[in-house]
């Protein structure tokens, strides 16, 4: 394979992700984090089986499916009475279900795999500058250094540094409401499959507790406090962490310029609804270093805002659905879960869907 000189800028799951795959095809890459140290926070917590598929073909999915929780079932109650109950530990999904893990986790064990393959991030450094014709990038450094390279992957989240320098439109609109999470351990009782989604009367507001450990899990709301709104019977030991957001529903009006690859949330952001974006962000690293390794650049952009455009709408759907006040709407939500609990054929369809990236 013709040597190459490739930059990875962001080392979250998307640009860690990045230069996994690269040095899965034997290209070394260089990885840089303006962060001074791994992140101990956990944003994203669910990772889906088509991304073990993708990590498996890297030789990296072994550690993912030894630590992390599978979610084999669901809950969806309406003011804590159970409309659905979703089990898939005895069907053909048993093992093609969500897994929960904390984001810092998934860093963890995608750098540990960088790490045994020769390659380190380099924290505490930003890109301050660059520039791109069709045939290198320039880059310069917050360490006073400059590089030329053969191809970069923009890993920079959403306020990426890359993508506004290079005046690379990121259109969309941002959402007036704030969402919040909370990071807890838990005692007494708790099932570490179970995925919870209440479901608040007229009142248009949701609480999701999903596992992320086999005694610690992630609250999220539709509201600005997490804890506050939670009704469902859980007992918290510890708190960890507290945020509230808002949401943000972009996409870039391409993923190429010359040599720079957009990837993750540098790329597209949208609601946490479904569990997708980190799953998204992963995927286009993986195409991403696939195009350049085999020469087929020129058709990553069209087909990975092909890809985002699909998920940011299905997850728009999704999160209009759950968080309606409109009594249609909530109807319609409770005949889909009954549907998809008690008709196989729609189950499955569900699953294939939800677990797909």
């Amino acid at each position: 394979m013709v040597s190459m000189d490739i930059l990875v800028i962001g080392a979250g799951p998307t640009g860690l992700t990045a230069a996994v795959a690269l040095t899965s095809v034997g290209l070394k890459c260089r990885i840089v984090e303006r962060k001074n140290s791994p992140s101990e926070l956990s944003r994203a917590v669910g990772i889906m089986p088509a991304t073990i598929d993708a990590l498996r073909e890297l030789g990296a999915a072994a550690p993912f499916l030894a630590e992390a929780m599978p979610l084999r079932k669901m809950h969806i109650l309406r003011d804590e009475r159970t409309l659905v109950y979703i089990d898939n530990s005895g069907n053909e999904f048993r093992d093609r279900v969500p897994l929960g893990l904390p984001q810092n986790r998934t860093e963890g064990i995608l750098r540990d795999i960088l790490a045994e393959r020769g390659v380190e991030v380099e924290y505490g450094v930003s890109v301050t500058n660059i520039t791109t014709t069709p045939d290198k990038a320039a880059v310069n450094f917050s360490d006073n250094t400059s590089a030329s390279f053969d191809w970069v992957i923009a890993a920079d989240g959403i306020q990426s540094a890359v993508r506004q320098q290079l005046k690379i439109q990121y259109p969309g609109i941002d959402l007036p409401n704030k969402w919040s999470i909370a990071d807890v351990d838990l005692r007494g009782s708790f099932d570490p499959e179970e995925i919870a989604l209440d479901l608040y009367g007229g009142e248009g507001e949701f609480t999701l507790v999903l596992p992320i450990e086999r005694r610690r899990a992630r609250i999220a709301s539709s509201t600005e406090d997490a804890l506050a709104t939670l009704r469902l019977p859980i007992e918290i030991a510890d708190i960890r962490r507290t945020a509230a957001f808002k949401i943000s529903i972009r996409q870039a009006e391409t993923y190429r310029k010359h040599r720079v690859l957009l990837a993750g949330d540098a790329a597209h952001c949208h609601s946490p609804v479904g569990g997708k974006g980190m799953n998204l962000g992963m995927a286009d690293a993986i195409a991403a270093a696939s195009a350049i390794a085999n020469g087929a650049v020129d058709s990553y952009s069209t087909s990975r805002h092909e890809a985002g455009e699909s998920v940011v709408k299905k997850t728009e759907l999704a999160r209009k659905l759950i968080s309606s006040s409109n009594p249609l709407a909530k109807s319609a939500l409770w005949l889909s879960a009954h549907c998809i609990a008690s008709v196989p054929p729609v189950h499955r369809a569900f699953m294939r869907q939800w677990t797909a990236v």
